[in-house]
């Protein structure tokens, strides 16, 4: 951090404006330790196995969840009364959500098809939009490839061993190693 700068703060949950603060707050001490809500909503879920009806699962507050323990993105359905977690879903590679109505969003869930019913459309707007953009930020990171540090952990987790902890340089055979898997630039180390 540079002098003259203000500190950063950590951005802040984002709840539902059908919730009272109170409620909301509520919502936030139930996402766990190191989790952020990126949007929220009051929403009903439903679910539908190969070619059947939909069938309401549960209902409760649905959250766009960053989970940073995890290092991953979630969707979240939480009971406030209960204070459980009634619905999870990760968002995987190529996740694809579909809106045939303004409150009503689709997605392939990791069992079957999931449908979110929302009690507000702003509220459906908003958080298809946040969703999408996220994984349009994956997908764009993943079409771009692997970030150099990304490449440079996994080499060093793969390829540097505890044998060479005291080596001022890795090895031609490993840099090599790297080079086949990655395509990268050189790899300096000292």
């Amino acid at each position: 951090m540079s002098i003259g700068q203000p500190p950063q703060r950590r951005p802040a949950n984002v709840g539902s404006m059908l919730l009272t603060p109170q409620e909301n707050e509520c919502l936030f001490n139930h996402l766990g330790r190191k989790c952020m809500s990126l949007s929220s909503a009051v929403v009903q879920v439903f679910t539908a196995e190969r070619n059947s009806s939909w069938s309401k699962r549960c209902c409760g507050v649905a959250c766009l969840v960053k989970d940073n323990p995890l290092r991953s993105y979630f969707i979240r359905v939480f009971d406030l009364r209960d204070g459980k977690m009634m619905f999870e879903q990760e968002l995987y590679n190529n996740f694809n959500l579909s809106s045939s109505r303004p409150y009503f969003i689709t997605f392939t869930g990791d069992t079957c098809q999931v449908g979110l019913n929302f009690a507000n459309e702003e509220e459906a707007k908003q958080f298809r939009r946040n969703v999408s953009d996220l994984v349009g930020r994956k997908q764009r990171k993943t079409v771009n490839g692997p970030s150099f540090f990304t490449c440079w952990r996994h080499f060093y987790s793969t390829h540097y061993s505890t044998r060479h902890k005291n080596a001022k340089n890795v090895s031609i055979v490993q840099t090599q190693t790297y080079h086949a898997a990655y395509g990268q630039g050189f790899i300096v180390l000292s």
